[in-house]
């Protein structure tokens, strides 16, 4: 299934497909609306000196990051230490000043056989990750990158040329790409590099972001809505729809037995002072393997669920949860939901930022036990994870479908209707009569007066480059 993603598994040939190169099918932003949409495609080398230099600019990357992570730490403590002058900046523009010095820095001279954009640009995801651990204390200060433990790779930051199947990459030269091409033919923005695979079986993968025409674009379903309840093991729409997760347990498994074999050869590594062993190492790649397989595994159904979702209704509404925080803390097994159940209900609901014509979340309080017929409240209307009987009026339903038609009821009230370009400028998000504002100082359900947040069809910022 081909979708608008960085992470997407995209199969099949562009050989005997006739695309017109960039260059004629750049659109004219002025006059049409665009919007971002990324698509991954596999790197095709001529020769393996290519492929060598790709390897070698992203350990430039990798030693760039290093480098300057080691000197913001030093400036730091001197500042504190001394209290001299204003306090050390972590910015992309000041790490590009240093990065600058760096380079022509004689002992440094090799980073100049490498494209100096490129390399700059990983400070950029320094400089992010600074910024997020400042905004946010469970964040956490950026880390070094580790040789083994790292994904190779690089980011094209400006200037991408494409040539129909062929990309440039600075330094090493044209390389072929295999992929859907879905968006081939529209304007390049950036680029993102990584190999993955083994050791002994690379493989180096393009992650394109295209300026894309609106009309291009898969539009939602032009009227209608619909709420979403999400647990740890399945969500439910409000029609009585259910989503499930893929089923990994013997992924799961895989992975529990490769990592007991990581850590032991980890563990040998160290109580001998020697590196990690070839034979640790390669248990690391098919470890690493087994978690992208995972990982594509849960992108592909949450793909498939968010456009599922924007078929049948125009405007999603669905719960403001932690879902991080809910993972980690649930306790019981795939069939009762639990510990060690991962859900990809976040990817979900930034895959419909972009996919739905509008998404809201609501604050999920008591939505589980209050009931759709009579609006009672009670804890004891859910009987068990799965029954719903309300105390009042005996009203018996899924408990899961009946949160849904709850959290659709707080949302159509606090809707609007999307207005933008592309999918967001459609509207008939809802039938005639139904109420899509309120005014700001009017106290929502429950007496809040905070209203949801409501997201247009733009590019979900977690699907930027890493």
């Amino acid at each position: 299934m081909t979708e608008a993603v960085s992470g997407d598994t995209l199969h099949g040939s562009l050989t005997g497909r006739l695309i017109m190169t960039t260059r004629t099918a750049v659109p004219d932003s002025t006059t049409e609306p665009s919007v971002l949409r990324a698509e991954r495609y596999r790197v095709c080398f001529d020769n393996p000196q290519q492929a060598a230099l790709c390897a070698q600019i992203a350990g430039a990357c990798r030693y760039v990051w290093n480098h300057m992570l080691a000197d913001c730490q030093w400036r730091y403590r001197m500042w504190k230490m001394y209290r001299i002058g204003p306090k050390p900046s972590v910015s992309f523009f000041t790490l590009g000043h240093r990065f600058t010095v760096l380079r022509n820095d004689p002992a440094h001279a090799w980073l100049q056989a490498y494209p100096a954009s490129v390399v700059r640009y990983a400070l950029k995801y320094l400089a992010d990750a600074y910024a997020r651990s400042f905004d946010s204390a469970d964040a956490g200060l950026p880390h070094f990158k580790s040789r083994h433990r790292t994904t190779p790779g690089f980011t094209i930051p400006q200037d991408v040329r494409m040539d129909g199947t062929r990309l440039h990459i600075p330094k090493v030269g044209w390389v072929r790409l295999s992929g859907s091409g879905q968006y081939l033919g529209c304007r390049p923005k950036q680029v993102r590099v990584l190999k993955e695979g083994t050791e002994r079986h690379p493989k180096w993968y393009a992650h394109v972001f295209h300026e894309v025409p609106a009309d291009r674009v898969r539009p939602p379903a032009p009227t209608g809505d619909l709420g979403v309840d999400r647990n740890v093991g399945q969500a439910t729409d409000s029609n009585g729809h259910v989503y499930t997760l893929p089923d990994t347990s013997n992924l799961d498994a895989n992975i529990r037995r490769k990592q007991r074999k990581a850590d032991k050869a980890r563990e040998r590594s160290r109580r001998n002072g020697q590196p990690l062993s070839h034979r640790g190492r390669r248990i690391c790649g098919q470890l690493n393997r087994l978690y992208r397989k995972r990982r594509c595994k849960r992108e592909n159904v949450g793909h498939q669920h968010s456009r599922k979702l924007a078929d049948r209704a125009h405007t999603v509404v669905v719960e403001d949860l932690h879902t991080k925080a809910m993972t980690q803390s649930a306790k019981g097994t795939v069939e009762e939901p639990g510990r060690n159940v991962k859900s990809n209900w976040g990817r979900l609901e930034r895959n419909l930022a972009y996919k739905a014509g509008a998404l809201v979340k609501v604050d999920p309080a008591y939505t589980s036990q209050t009931c759709a017929v009579c609006q009672h409240v009670d804890k004891a209307n859910r009987k068990t994870q799965a029954v719903f009987k309300c105390t009042a009026c005996g009203h018996t339903a899924n408990a899961d479908h009946n949160a849904a038609i709850n959290i659709l009821a707080k949302g159509v009230p606090l809707a609007r209707l999307a207005r933008g370009v592309g999918a967001s400028a459609r509207r008939g998000a809802f039938p005639s009569g139904t109420p899509t504002t309120r005014e700001p100082d009017r106290p929502g359900p429950g007496g809040s007066a905070s209203v949801p947040s409501v997201n247009p069809s733009v590019y979900p910022s977690e699907g930027g480059p890493p």
